[in-house]
């Protein structure tokens, strides 16, 4: 009897398991969806990414997003263009370390045919003073 509690429970685990790793697939498509195709992702770090070889960084855990926080976000509308700017409080795993970022951004949106896409973000780190 145990061991086929044991097994029922293992079983369990895998199905939450695969479960999970298909409501992430389903996030991970449903955001790809929201980013341009010519996205540039400049980090605080100065590195900029694609949108290829961010969805990558992503995908193979190289960044992990544990939290993400904004504050005095301004929306200003130029046209077929949205610039948004604010403050970002990070929590994330960058390469297995983990890093506590305080940033000042500068993120752009651009409508298309398909609606508003997510096309740049810059970011440096917060002032000290």
């Amino acid at each position: 009897m145990r061991e086929g509690a044991r097994q029922a429970g293992a079983k369990r685990k895998e199905d939450l398991a695969m479960g999970s790793d298909k409501e992430i697939l389903a996030l991970e498509d449903n955001y790809a969806a929201m980013l341009h195709d010519e996205l540039l992702y400049t980090h605080s770090s100065g590195l900029t990414d694609t949108k290829a070889t961010w969805l990558t960084s992503l995908r193979l855990g190289k960044t992990k997003y544990k939290s993400a926080a904004c504050s005095d976000r301004k929306v200003r509308l130029a046209g077929d263009t949205a610039l948004v700017t604010g403050r970002a409080a990070i929590e994330a795993e960058i390469n297995g370390q983990p890093r506590s970022l305080r940033l000042v951004f500068l993120n752009a949106w651009t409508r298309t045919p398909k609606g508003w896409k997510f096309i740049a973000w810059q970011s440096t780190p917060q002032p000290t003073t």
